[in-house]
């Protein structure tokens, strides 16, 4: 009784919380907000205390994001004056950061003093840095007339990143990007490869050697794949039962590489998600184009490996391959998993970031209780999100008709109501 009792009275705070912060946080001054973080308890607080502490933190994050900006496009300004002999070293100096963060807090200023509406929701704490950051990447690669027709979007740009997360709105600006330019990203893709580098050394410190590299999208989507797949066959491997993705993927590298035979077999292939429309005739606001992991493509680039490659059905199986084949088979054939990848980039739980290629495909019935393998009772989840819905008896529910998931914790509460990241993008793109 007294555990339902509390469960009650923290969701009551919670509520409560909410609505004061909807009423009265956003206009708060700095000062106020630093003192209500201030005054709680972290130790003894409870879930609607944290809530309270993490949402005052988000917006005062947000509010000194904005002071980082002015104080760089200030710095910028000294420079060009003949002030200050590098506006970078004075930032990151005074920051205690490297030159590279420095020259993108540079970027950032830049690009927040021609979009003063994105400006005051990252002051407001409704968008984040990230959604900045795209900002400042996307108008980059833009000549000066078109970074102005990007600019003048403010307003529009601002409703979406605060509707977005920062992967969904780089995605949409990538698409504004290419619908300004005109040329649908050859260009740019052909600058990428153009810039495509390697580097390599000894850390000092941990006497570790490093490697990084910055590849064309082909060509990173081909490692990409060769190393996720050698990495999921080693997890099963004696002796790498806990190890992390990070590690196995270090030790996958350098059997690549070096030719040691790796477990997995498969090809360094590119995989494109393309519409039918797209592929036959013109771009169009409902465009669909870009690699497995959600990475925008131009869609002259996706032809042309449509010419080069074999083209695999997605959804509607040409060869006649069934996406459903019920108690046929306990795991999800590639086909329903190219299926799931034309509505799914990430993992179907709300708020995940966690790439489709690195889900596993999840029976909503189980197999094993008699759940079929259809499209209608799979979805792609994260390891975290699968060990949830089984040890930690999460329940997920599953519209057929629109595929919005819905999430329940184990007492019964709503933990979240999503639809799949690429029907939910379409859905924005026409209230836009």
């Amino acid at each position: 009784m007294r555990e339902h009792l509390f469960d009650s009275y923290q969701k009551i705070e919670i509520i409560f919380v909410t609505l004061s912060q909807l009423c009265c946080s956003w206009y708060m001054e700095p000062s106020d907000l630093v003192e209500r973080i201030q005054r709680v308890d972290v130790d003894a607080a409870g879930v609607g205390g944290i809530a309270a502490m993490v949402g005052n933190v988000t917006r005062l994050k947000g509010w000194i994001a904005t002071v980082e900006a002015a104080a760089a496009r200030r710095a910028g300004e000294l420079e060009r004056a003949g002030e200050a002999t590098s506006a970078s070293d004075l930032i990151s100096r005074g920051m205690k950061t490297s030159r590279r963060s420095a020259e993108k807090t540079q970027r950032r200023g830049e690009a927040l003093s021609k979009a003063p509406i994105i400006e005051s929701e990252l002051a407001g704490g409704r968008i984040s840095t990230e959604h900045a950051d795209a900002l400042a990447s996307a108008a980059g690669r833009l000549d000066d007339a078109q970074r102005d027709a990007l600019f003048e979007r403010d307003d529009e740009l601002a409703r979406r990143a605060a509707a977005e997360t920062p992967a969904q709105f780089a995605r949409t600006l990538s698409k504004i990007a290419a619908e300004i330019s005109l040329d649908d990203g050859i260009e740019r893709s052909e600058q990428q490869r153009r810039e495509a580098t390697l580097a390599h050394g000894i850390n000092s410190d941990t006497g570790m050697g490093w490697v990084r590299a910055e590849l064309h999208p082909d060509d990173y989507q081909k490692v990409k794949r060769r190393l996720d797949a050698e990495v999921a066959a080693m997890k099963y491997l004696d002796g790498n039962a806990g190890r992390r993705h990070e590690q196995l993927a270090a030790e996958a590298l350098v059997n690549l590489v070096t030719g040691t035979r790796g477990v997995a077999r498969v090809p360094a292939e590119v995989v494109v998600l393309i519409d039918l429309a797209t592929l036959t005739g013109d771009v169009h606001p409902e465009s669909t184009c870009e690699y497995s992991d959600g990475t925008p493509m131009p869609a002259e680039i996706a032809r042309r490996h449509a010419c080069d490659a074999k083209i695999i059905p997605v959804v509607l199986g040409s060869d006649g391959m069934p996406l459903d084949v019920g108690r046929g088979a306990r795991h999800a054939t590639p086909a329903q998993r190219h299926a799931l990848r034309a509505v799914y980039r990430t993992c179907a739980v709300d708020g995940c970031d966690t790439g489709f290629d690195r889900c596993e495909i999840h029976h909503l019935i189980e197999w094993l209780q008699l759940g079929e393998t259809d499209l209608a009772n799979l979805l792609p989840v994260c390891s975290y999100h699968h060990h949830r819905a089984h040890e930690g008896r999460w329940r997920l529910q599953l519209d057929p008709s629109t595929r919005q998931l819905s999430v329940y914790l184990p007492d019964g509460s709503l933990h979240s109501t999503c639809l799949p990241d690429i029907l939910a993008e379409r859905e924005s793109n026409e209230a836009a």
